[in-house]
């Protein structure tokens, strides 16, 4: 009784028909199909776990991707049916309530770590495999962190009767607190606004040309992502430069400091540099380059990129003297 809506989610579960239902049933048999396949089919099997094993980055990447989109979708879910609940009037202690939430949130990601945990063991001691259930399951555990990154959907409250029309909840008037934080968008939405479809397909096209003979597709595609990356960087720095001049002009009547807007700028657009160079650093993995080079290319990456940026916003913030 102390973690009230796991207990309602077994209650519910036993008073449910203990007839096996079809759907059920069919799944259980692909899984046993699937299970007897990979045991006749071994050569086949060793085949696919070496190609999961060459691209196990690219794997945990898209696990990583799929368990945060799904992660953040079921909280979002589950908070808003809670709310509509009577369990939400029930006391229970908060440690209780988060670790109770934790696991109803991230139950998908848990069934997943474990049907991977049961497959490998299926499959006995394989170095490849265990690397491939480490990639997975470390991408599965990134992606649920990230999860909580994602913003929630903002509720619509619609009135009685209504199906479309939005209606806005009257709240009270709060006590304004001027700040700065939402210029630090400002770079990033120019960034976005200077990549239009048109210049990056003509910004691909000199690539391809580049590539020599015999390249295979998948390299090619990581050329041209760390060649888009690239790009993001330098658009990205431009962007906070060329927004620091035109936000100096419009502050300027202003009674605060020019460092102020500068540093509004800065986060963001800091942060948005060194995803890129993280992102950079995972493609040169792919393409096979040694860890210590990677570390250093994005090391190098980061440092040249803050200090142009940091001294670039400074620069076009700083107020200019006018007789």
């Amino acid at each position: 009784m102390t973690a009230p809506r796991l207990m309602t989610a077994r209650l519910v579960r036993l008073n449910q028909n203990t007839r096996p239902k079809v759907c059920v049933v069919l799944v259980a048999l692909c899984i046993g199909a699937a299970m007897a396949l990979a045991w006749v089919e071994r050569e086949a099997f060793a085949q696919a776990v070496g190609w999961l094993h060459l691209h196990r980055l690219a794997g945990a990447g898209i696990a990583a991707v799929a368990s945060a989109v799904l992660i953040a979708r079921r909280r979002a879910l589950t908070r808003a049916e809670f709310a509509r609940s009577w369990l939400a009037a029930v006391p229970v202690k908060p440690a209780t309530a988060r670790w109770e939430s934790l696991a109803i949130e991230t139950l998908p990601a848990s069934a997943a770590i474990v049907a991977l945990s049961a497959l490998t063991m299926m499959g006995a001691w394989n170095t490849q495999l265990w690397t491939v259930w480490l990639y997975l399951s470390g991408g599965i555990g990134v992606g649920v962190l990230a999860s909580y990154l994602i913003p929630a959907p903002k509720a619509v409250d619609l009135p009685p009767g209504s199906r479309y029309v939005p209606h806005t909840r009257a709240k009270r008037a709060a006590r304004i607190l001027p700040s700065l934080a939402a210029l630090g968008h400002w770079p990033v939405r120019q960034m976005f606004a200077w990549i239009q479809p048109k210049v990056v397909a003509r910004a691909t096209i000199p690539i391809l040309i580049m590539m020599p003979m015999g390249t295979t597709a998948d390299t090619a595609m990581v050329v041209i992502a760390m060649f888009g990356v690239a790009g993001a960087l330098l658009l990205c720095g431009s962007a906070a430069i060329a927004v620091s001049r035109q936000a100096r002009r419009w502050l300027a009547p202003l009674p605060m400091r020019a460092g102020a807007a500068a540093r509004a700028f800065l986060l963001p657009t800091l942060g948005v540099i060194l995803g890129a160079s993280i992102i950079e650093a995972l493609l040169l993995l792919v393409l096979g380059v040694s860890y210590r080079t990677v570390a250093a290319v994005a090391m190098g990456t980061v440092a040249l990129g803050w200090l142009v940026t940091i001294s670039g916003v400074y620069w076009g913030a700083r107020r200019k003297r006018r007789p």
